[in-house]
């Protein structure tokens, strides 16, 4: 069975050099602990980096697939040897007019959820649908209409193709979820961040 291992990351534990606070930062931050975790899983091998048509990066000529997503100063890091793979992590905005952005780019059913559940469940949705949409390598204009409610998250298809989605535990605040290509399903194994290179 396929394994992802995952990693939550405080980006402010990320040594960038002298590079100053804030989004800038914190983004900068979230791809050296990206980096460094490749390279270990590479066995300290830096790799050849690659993006695909819409951005996603890769490796050339490597099986290690992995993603990477951000909000505020935490990242969140998916890495497995065997399948593409998409990872989200979303923060709950305050002031967001969630129902609104629900009903204008969910299905009804999902809209009418989230105006019940409130925004947890908008950022849950959300996860879930960018998860599926960076392992497809795609934009995600193109998935938000992509169904994925449930308790538990049910397979996706995505132009052709059936991902396995599940939830991720997540700092309060935010959700977070990732998605592997093929309906098989896979183990998550949490990992802890070490900050030295």
């Amino acid at each position: 069975m396929t394994t992802v291992d995952v990693w939550h990351v405080d980006t402010r534990e990320v040594d960038t050099g002298e590079l100053p606070g804030g989004a800038d930062r914190a983004r900068f931050a979230a791809g050296v602990a990206l980096r460094r975790i490749v390279t270990r899983r590479l066995g300290g091998r830096e790799g050849r980096w690659v993006r695909g048509p819409n951005g996603k990066p890769a490796l050339d000529g490597e099986r290690l697939q992995f993603n990477l997503s951000h909000a505020g100063d935490l990242a969140l890091i998916a890495v497995t040897d065997e399948r593409p793979v998409g990872v989200d992590l979303q923060d709950l905005v305050p002031g967001l007019d969630f129902a609104a952005m629900a009903r204008r780019f969910f299905p009804p059913a999902e809209a009418d959820l989230v105006a019940r559940r409130g925004a947890g469940e908008f950022a849950r949705l959300w996860a879930r649908k960018e998860a599926v949409v960076k392992a497809a390598g795609g934009r995600l204009t193109r998935g938000l209409s992509l169904p994925v409610a449930g308790d538990a998250p049910p397979p996706v298809e995505h132009d052709g193709v059936v991902y396995a989605v599940a939830d991720l535990a997540a700092p309060d605040g935010f959700r977070a979820a990732v998605a592997l290509a093929g309906p098989a399903p896979f183990v998550i194994r949490f990992l802890p961040w070490k900050p030295l290179p």
